[in-house]
C-alpha cells in the first residue's frame, strides 16, 4: 500500500529563495550532506583554483620518479601518457554528472551501494586524504630537519601541524581558491627554477631520458609501461574527489570545467609535467640512489637550497588545504551517516590535525605505501562500478541517481560486488604464491571483477523505487524551489526532500539519514 493511501501528506511550505540560516551554516560546511543548489555554485576561477591545489603535491613528482626508477624513463613517460588519457576521459564524465546532480561522491554512490554501504565511500576518501596529509606534512618536516639536524623531528611535526591549521579551514565557497590562486605562480616559478638549476649544476641530468630502470626486462611479467600505468591506478582517489568539487560548477561553465578544471589540461599538468620534473630531478641529483618518498625533497633542496625549502612550503600549503578539506568533510559525512550527528568543519579540521600529528609520530613511510595500496584497490573498484552504473542505467545520467535515504535500502548487492572485487585485489597483492602477473595486475583484476559483478547485480537485482508520495512531483521545478524540513525547520531544495513514511511530513535528506540511525528516529 502506498503512502498516499495511508496518510494525507501535509502541504509543503515552500520558498523561491535560499533560507538565510542554511546559507550561513553551509558557508563553512559546503553542503557536505546536502545537494548543492544552483544558487551556491561558484565561478570558474574559484572552482578551478580550489581543485587545482592538487597540482602541487610532492607525491606527483614521486610517482613519476618511482615509475622511472622501476621501469625506465621511456616506459614511465608512456605510462604517464596513458594515465593522462584515461583519467581525463573518466573525470570529464564524472564532472558533468556531478555538476548536473549537485551530489557529492557519497550521495552519488548511494544508489549503487545503499545508504549505509555508501558510507564506505566517505571512509575511503577520508582515510586516503588523511594519509596523504601525513605524507605531505612529513616530507615538509624532513625538509626543515635538513637545516636543523640537532632538532628532534617530532618538533617539526608539531610546528607544521599547528602552523598549517589556520590555512586548512577554508572551503570552496570561502577562501580556498584565493589561497591557492596566490600560491600557484610561486609554485610554477619554483619548479621552472629547479629544472633550470639542476640542468646547469648536475651533468648527469643530460642522461635522464636513457635510464632503463632497476627492474631488468627479463624480470618483468608485463611490459614496463603497463606496470607503470597500473602503478598510476593507485591514485584513483582523484575520481571521487572530482565529484566532490564538480558539484559546485555552474551550468554555463560545463565545457570549461570538463576540459580544463577536471579534464585533459589538468591531468597533462598533474601527471605529465609533474612526473617529468620528478624524473628529471631525481635522475639528475640522486642518480645512484633508489627512489624513496623523501627523494624528491632531497633533490629539491640539493638544487635550490633554501629557495627549495620555500618551494616545498608553498606546495604543502596548497595541497594540504585540499587534503584537510576533503578529509574533514568526509569524516563528517561518515559520522553523520553512522551516528546521525552533525559536526562543524572547524572541529573536524582540528580533530583531523590531531590524527595527522599522531600518525606522523609513527614510522609513517614504513606502512603508508601498503595502506594506500589497499585503499587504492577499493577506489579502483569504486570507479569501475560507478562507471558501469552510468553505462547500464541511462535514466540516472541526466539529473543523477536516486540518493534520498528513505527511498533506498541500507545496503545493496552492489556493495557486495564492491567488497568482493576489492578483496580479490588485496588477496592478489598480499597472498604468497600468487602468480606474479596477477599480483602485478591486482588493481586491474579488481576493476574487471567489480564491473562484471555489478553488471550482473544491476540486471538480476535492480534497486526498485518505492511507491510513495514524492515532493518532487508537487512543485514545478524541484531544483529551484525550497521546502521546509519538519525536523530541522530549515529549507532545502525539493530535489532532496522526502516525506516520512509514518506521518507524511516533509524532511530533508540529512534529517532523514539521521532518522535511520538506531535510537534517533
Amino acid at each position: 500500500m502506498s503512502l498516499t493511501q495511508e496518510v494525507s501528506p501535509s502541504p509543503l511550505r515552500t520558498r523561491s529563495t535560499d533560507d538565510p540560516v542554511v546559507v550561513a551554516e553551509q558557508r563553512a560546511d559546503d553542503y557536505s550532506n546536502h545537494v548543492v543548489p544552483l544558487s551556491a555554485r561558484v565561478g570558474r576561477w574559484q572552482l578551478t583554483m580550489s581543485f587545482w591545489s592538487l597540482l602541487s603535491a610532492m607525491v606527483w613528482l614521486f610517482y613519476g620518479a618511482l615509475a622511472a626508477s622501476l621501469y625506465g624513463t621511456t616506459d614511465a613517460l608512456v605510462a604517464i601518457g596513458i594515465s593522462v588519457v584515461t583519467y581525463s576521459l573518466i573525470n570529464m564524465l564524472l564532472a558533468r554528472w556531478s555538476r548536473r546532480s549537485g551530489l557529492n561522491s557519497t550521495l552519488l554512490s548511494r544508489r549503487m551501494f545503499g545508504v549505509l554501504g555508501a558510507s564506505l565511500t566517505a571512509l575511503l576518501i577520508a582515510a586516503n586524504t588523511t594519509y596523504y596529509a601525513v605524507f605531505e606534512s612529513s616530507t615538509l618536516a624532513v625538509a626543515f630537519e635538513h637545516y636543523t639536524p640537532n632538532w628532534d623531528l617530532r618538533i617539526w611535526y608539531a610546528i607544521i601541524v599547528v602552523a598549517m591549521l589556520p590555512l586548512m579551514l577554508g572551503g570552496v565557497q570561502t577562501w580556498m581558491a584565493r589561497l591557492n590562486g596566490l600560491l600557484l605562480p610561486l609554485y610554477v616559478a619554483g619548479m621552472i627554477a629547479a629544472v633550470v638549476v639542476a640542468a646547469v649544476r648536475f651533468p648527469e641530468s643530460s642522461h635522464w631520458l636513457s635510464f632503463d630502470g632497476v627492474v631488468p626486462p627479463g624480470a618483468r611479467v608485463v611490459p614496463g609501461w603497463v606496470s607503470g600505468a597500473i602503478l598510476y591506478m593507485g591514485i584513483y582517489l582523484n575520481m571521487p574527489m572530482t565529484v566532490d568539487f564538480a558539484r559546485f560548477a555552474k551550468v554555463e561553465d560545463d565545457g570549461f570545467h570538463r576540459n580544463v578544471t577536471f579534464g585533459w589540461v589538468f591531468y597533462a599538468w598533474l601527471f605529465a609535467v609533474n612526473g617529468a620534473v620528478g624524473i628529471f630531478l631525481v635522475r639528475a641529483v640522486l642518480p645512484d640512489q633508489p627512489t624513496a618518498e623523501t627523494g624528491v625533497v632531497q633533490a629539491m633542496l640539493a638544487t635550490l637550497g633554501v629557495f627549495g625549502l620555500i618551494l616545498i612550503v608553498v606546495s604543502q600549503a596548497r595541497i594540504n588545504s585540499l587534503n584537510y578539506y576533503q578529509s574533514s568533510a568526509n569524516w563528517g559525512r561518515l559520522i553523520a551517516n553512522l551516528a546521525g550527528v552533525r559536526l562543524g568543519r572547524p572541529l573536524l579540521v582540528v580533530a583531523t590535525s590531531a590524527v595527522v600529528f599522531l600518525l606522523m609520530l609513527t614510522d609513517v613511510f614504513s606502512y603508508l605505501q601498503r595502506a594506500l595500496t589497499w585503499q587504492g584497490v577499493f577506489l579502483v573498484s569504486w570507479v569501475g562500478i560507478v562507471m558501469t552504473h552510468y553505462a547500464l542505467v541511462p535514466a540516472d545520467r541526466k539529473a543523477g541517481p536516486e540518493f534520498r535515504a528513505l527511498r533506498l535500502p541500507r545496503v545493496t548487492w552492489g556493495l557486495g560486488a564492491w567488497v568482493l572485487a576489492s578483496a580479490v585485489g588485496i588477496y592478489l597483492t598480499e597472498a604468497p604464491g600468487v602468480n606474479t602477473t596477477l599480483a602485478g595486475a591486482a588493481p586491474l583484476v579488481a576493476l574487471v571483477v567489480g564491473v562484471v559483478l555489478y553488471a550482473a547485480a544491476v540486471k538480476l537485482r535492480p534497486v526498485a523505487a518505492p511507491d510513495t508520495a514524492d515532493p518532487r512531483d508537487e512543485v514545478a521545478d524541484p531544483a529551484a524551489v525550497r521546502a521546509e524540513c519538519h525536523r530541522c525547520a530549515k529549507a532545502y531544495v525539493v530535489l532532496e526532500m522526502d516525506r516520512e513514511p509514518a506521518s507524511g511530513v516533509p524532511v530533508c535528506d540529512a534529517c532523514a539519514t539521521g532518522s535511520l540511525v538506531p535510537g534517533r528516529s
